[in-house]
Order: structure tokens, then C-alpha cells, then sequence
């Protein structure tokens, strides 16, 4: 996946910095956000399903009501 944006951010950043050692590091540093976003989105959802699991546990008591039996 890094080598294909890469490739498509070295394209669109041509134009802008014609030198291929900087259109390098500045496609590398949008590499390094997008994880860092990607990364805060993933927090943010095991956040949001640990809230929901902790709401569960609230409403019925920590008697084990909210798992399935198997």
C-alpha cells in the first residue's frame, strides 16, 4: 500500500517541487499522517466499542447477564 501512494503522491507533487529528492520527503511526511489519521480512527472505534461493552456491563450488573451462554 506505501509503494502505491507513494508512487500516486510523487505524480500529483511533480508540478509543485521538481526536485525528486524533495518530492520524496514531502511525499514520505503525507505517508506518516495518513497513519497517523488511520491510526486515531482505529483508537477512536476500539474506544467506541469498549464505551459500548462498559454501557452493557452498567445496565445489567457485573453478574455475566450480558454474554451469550455457549
Amino acid at each position: 500500500m506505501r509503494d502505491q501512494f507513494m508512487r500516486i503522491a510523487m505524480a500529483r507533487l511533480r508540478r509543485v517541487y521538481p526536485f525528486k529528492p524533495q518530492r520524496r520527503a514531502v511525499a514520505a511526511k503525507m505517508w506518516t499522517e495518513h497513519l497517523e489519521r488511520y491510526a486515531m480512527r482505529e483508537w477512536m472505534r476500539t474506544e467506541q466499542e469498549l464505551n459500548n461493552r462498559m454501557d452493557i456491563i452498567g445496565q445489567n450488573g457485573n453478574t455475566g447477564e450480558h454474554y451469550e451462554k455457549g
